[in-house]
């Protein structure tokens, strides 16, 4: 996960914010313990931890929807950017056994993701890297020798798109190289609360509309985007996220504790408010990189 650079609506500065979501870096371990799993034990089948080291929609459904329409296997080597506790980076190496360089900014999060594929046996096939894909000093990740470049809910943490985009098209090799993300856009301008929720909320802002993100791609590369809106599939799901979070209120507080539960609450109601004010989109973009003749 990319924490956002966004204003500070208090002193009109940027600083770097981390989500709410990703505060409660214990809850892993919390919820591991639960499934009769102790603190450094071998983790024998990795799809257990799909409901706790992920930070996407539509679970593992959307990895494995990347992998499709990469056509990903043994001989792809993919750059998850923003890869949080590494759930999406095991699942395509588990599901396509392709190689993975899991790129993660939070050092807590980096750390615990590291942790859990070594328990999970799949360092072979998963490398985690602390960095920022915007930031120089990146050359030895690979430039230009990714087939795939994969993100889920992480471009719409960072401001600039066109400089994003412009990173994810050189890791890429010059041809054939695909980028596949599920991320937000505007699709209807944001009233002045919501801009502020998205701020403080969601840690995001300068969402582009549908027209606006793809021209930030092809400018930056990319030809054949394919965009695919998934609001009303992200509003059913977070309507039901919320839902089944409040109905698990005392065994999330009996494990987790009250302060983490009102955080979740929070981050969870201000999402699905965002949403179902017909205001926030969810796109799923899937793109090539334009060949060395500009085709």
């Amino acid at each position: 996960m990319n924490p956002a650079t966004v204003p500070d609506p208090a002193s009109g500065e940027e600083s770097i914010k981390t989500m709410k979501l990703y505060t409660d870096i214990e809850r892993i371990d919390n919820e591991l313990r639960g499934m009769g799993i102790n603190d450094g034990a071998n983790i024998e089948d990795p799809r257990v931890l799909s409901k706790i080291d992920s930070m996407h929609y539509e679970g593992d459904d959307a990895i494995l929807a990347g992998i499709q329409a990469l056509g990903l296997d043994s001989a792809s080597k993919v750059l998850d950017v923003g890869s949080g506790f590494g759930g999406p980076a095991r699942l395509i190496a588990m599901e396509a056994q392709s190689s993975v360089v899991a790129m993660e900014i939070q050092a807590d999060i980096h750390l615990k993701a590291q942790e859990l594929t070594n328990r999970c046996n799949l360092h072979g096939l998963v490398h985690h890297r602390q960095g920022n894909i915007l930031e120089d000093g990146n050359s030895d990740l690979g430039t230009g020798s990714y087939c795939a470049v994969v993100s889920w809910l992480v471009f719409l943490h960072i401001s600039d798109k066109a400089a994003l985009f412009k990173r994810c098209c050189d890791m890429l090799k010059p041809e054939g190289g695909k980028l596949f993300a599920d991320d937000f856009f505007m699709l209807r301008e944001f009233s002045p609360e919501q801009k502020v929720s998205l701020q403080r909320d969601v840690f995001c802002s300068d969402l582009p509309t549908r027209e606006e993100y793809i021209k930030h791609l092809e400018a930056s590369g990319f030809r054949n985007v394919r965009f695919e809106d998934r609001t009303e599939r992200w509003t059913t799901f977070c309507s039901d996220r919320l839902r089944t979070f409040v109905a698990d209120r005392g065994r999330f507080e009996s494990v987790h504790g009250k302060p983490s539960y009102d955080r979740l609450l929070h981050f969870y109601t201000a999402v699905l408010n965002l949403f179902q004010s017909g205001n926030l989109g969810g796109v799923r973009i899937c793109a090539e990189k334009k060949s060395a003749g500009g085709n």
